[in-house]
């Protein structure tokens, strides 16, 4: 009988830890009240993992209406990247180069600098939670949250209320070989 409840309690228990590991639905989240916010600020981490190579860094991303300013430091602030664009172009500019590199895409003007791209006219969507209205996607399945666009499979691991707004405070992007985590410490409405 002392078997019988101690196996009964330990699959009890095993069912309840493998429950708090899947992602909780994002209570509170609103999709309408995400896609209004058109002007924030959100501070946070970035990892990055292809094939061979993995790097992080911090990550601020200042964002009014169509305009960005995406800066990526490395630890202690050695090394970095700045981002800045709008509807008609976009410049990058790493630390210790003097020169600017401009471009009309900011995936063209990444692919071609760094090796590898992530779709900002896209993310700025995605962090919010939000798949980008302008192109299909696909809701990933249960229990995940998040979706497929644009060849990227977009995954919502927490979420945060900051600003009295439920936003993503952890999310992946992966697309084949490449993938992001970005964890999110700040947001400012």
């Amino acid at each position: 009988m002392k078997r019988l409840v101690a196996l009964t309690l330990s699959l009890a228990l095993a069912g309840c830890s493998q429950f708090a590991r899947q992602p909780a639905p994002p209570q509170g989240f609103n999709p309408a009240s995400a896609a209004q916010l058109h002007s924030w600020q959100a501070e946070g981490r970035i990892g990055i993992r292809m094939a061979s190579e993995s790097h992080s860094a911090n990550l601020d991303w200042w964002q009014q209406q169509d305009e960005y300013l995406i800066a990526l430091t490395g630890p202690l602030g050695q090394g970095g990247l700045r981002i800045e664009g709008d509807n008609s172009g976009v410049s990058l500019r790493q630390s210790g180069d003097d020169q600017v590199y401009r471009a009309s895409s900011p995936e063209a003007l990444m692919q071609k600098l760094l090796g590898w791209h992530l779709p900002l006219s896209q993310a700025r969507f995605w962090i919010r939670g939000l798949a980008d209205p302008k192109l299909p996607s696909t809701p990933l399945a249960a229990p995940a949250i998040g979706f497929t666009q644009a060849g990227w499979r977009v995954e919502y691991m927490r979420f945060s209320t900051q600003a009295g707004q439920t936003l993503p405070e952890k999310l992946r992007l992966q697309h084949e070989d490449l993938r992001l985590t970005v964890i999110l410490s700040r947001w400012e409405t």
